[in-house]
C-alpha cells in the first residue's frame, strides 16, 4: 500500500483488519439506487412484512395471504420492504479551530481518520459514499461513488485539505440537503464551534427529509479539561485575536460556560433525534468507533 496516496495516508494495515469485523448502517428506512441490505420506504419482495393490499388479477399468488382471505374471502397481498444500497455522506469541518492539536492529532486530522474509517467500512460493502469538507471559505463536495478509485480520492481530499477559515455550521450543511432529497445516512464531524442555532437548523433540515443523522463532536482534551497552570497566551485561529490570561483567574467561569456549550449541542441532537457523540482526540478513532457503532447495532 502506498502511504502517501489514498486511505494509506489516514489508516493503517491494523486499522483496516479492526475495519473488517465492522460495519455501519441507518437507524431507519433509506433510498439507495441499488439492492442491499439496508431498509428502503419503498415496497418490495424482501423477507421484512410491511402491508398488505388488495389481490389485482396478475399479481404473483405466492404473496396472497391466505389467513386474511379465511376470515374474510378477500384476496390480498403481503408487502415487503425492499433492501437497498446505503447512501453514506460525510461532513467534514475544516475551520481553522479543527486544526488545534494537544499532545496528538489535530481535531481535523482525527475526524478525516474517522471519516476515512466509515468510507472503507460502506464501500466494503458495496455501498456508496460521498464527502463534504466545510469552512465559511469553501465546501469541496465529491458527489457520493462506491469504486476503490471513489475511496482513494475521497482520502487524498481529506488528506490534502488544511484547516482554515471561521466555523460555518449552517450555509454549507442546509446545500448540501437541498442536493441530497433521497434518504441518508449523514454523519458530520466538527467541534461546534459556531452558532448552535444555525446547527439546529441544519439538522432540522435532514431530519425533515428522514435522513439519519450522526454528530461525532471533536474536542481536544485541552478543550474539555482546561489544564493549564502558568500565565497563558490564547490565540484564536479563526479571527487572529490573542489574550493573555492566568488560568486560574478563568477556570471555573471557563469550565462553567463550556459545559452548557456541551449541554445544549447533546439537547439540541436529543430534541432532533440525532444520534449525538462527544469525541475526546485521546481516544484511538478505531476504539471510538467501536464502541459507538456497537451500541449502535443494538438499536
Amino acid at each position: 500500500m502506498n502511504q502517501r496516496d489514498g486511505i494509506g495516508r489516514l489508516l493503517a494495515a491494523r486499522d483496516l483488519a479492526v475495519l473488517e469485523r465492522m460495519a455501519i448502517g441507518s437507524r431507519f428506512a433509506v433510498e439507495g439506487s441499488l439492492a442491499g441490505a439496508h431498509r428502503s420506504p419503498r415496497k418490495g419482495i424482501s423477507i421484512e412484512f410491511a402491508d398488505r393490499r388488495p389481490y389485482v388479477p396478475g399479481d404473483d399468488t405466492r404473496h396472497l395471504d391466505w389467513k386474511v382471505f379465511a376470515r374474510s374471502e378477500r384476496l390480498s397481498l403481503r408487502q415487503y420492504e425492499e433492501e437497498t444500497s446505503l447512501r453514506l455522506l460525510l461532513c467534514v469541518d475544516c475551520s481553522a479551530s479543527m486544526g488545534y492539536a494537544g499532545e496528538g492529532d489535530s481535531k481535523y486530522r482525527y475526524a478525516s481518520r474517522c471519516a476515512a474509517a466509515l468510507a472503507y467500512m460502506t464501500l466494503k460493502r458495496q455501498d456508496n459514499v460521498g464527502l463534504l469538507l466545510f469552512n465559511d471559505q469553501q465546501q469541496d463536495y465529491l458527489q457520493p461513488g462506491g469504486t476503490p478509485e471513489h475511496l482513494r480520492r475521497l482520502c487524498n481530499l481529506l488528506g490534502d485539505c488544511r484547516p482554515q477559515g471561521q466555523t460555518s455550521l449552517g450555509p454549507p450543511l442546509h446545500r448540501l440537503a437541498e442536493a441530497n432529497p433521497r434518504r441518508s445516512l449523514i454523519v458530520i464531524f466538527s467541534d461546534c464551534f459556531g452558532e448552535l442555532e444555525e446547527l439546529r437548523s441544519a439538522l432540522a433540515h435532514f431530519r425533515r427529509q428522514r435522513h439519519d443523522v450522526i454528530l461525532y463532536q471533536i474536542l481536544d482534551r485541552d478543550e474539555t479539561d482546561f489544564p493549564f497552570r502558568d500565565p497563558t497566551v490564547f490565540h484564536d485561529p479563526e479571527d487572529d485575536t490573542e489574550l493573555t490570561v492566568s488560568p486560574a483567574d478563568i477556570r471555573q467561569s471557563y469550565q462553567e460556560q463550556f459545559g452548557t456549550f456541551l449541554r445544549q449541542s447533546r439537547e439540541l441532537c436529543a430534541a432532533l433525534n440525532v444520534d449525538y457523540q462527544q469525541v475526546v482526540t485521546d481516544e484511538s478513532p478505531m476504539q471510538m468507533l467501536t464502541r459507538h457503532l456497537k451500541r449502535r447495532a443494538l438499536l
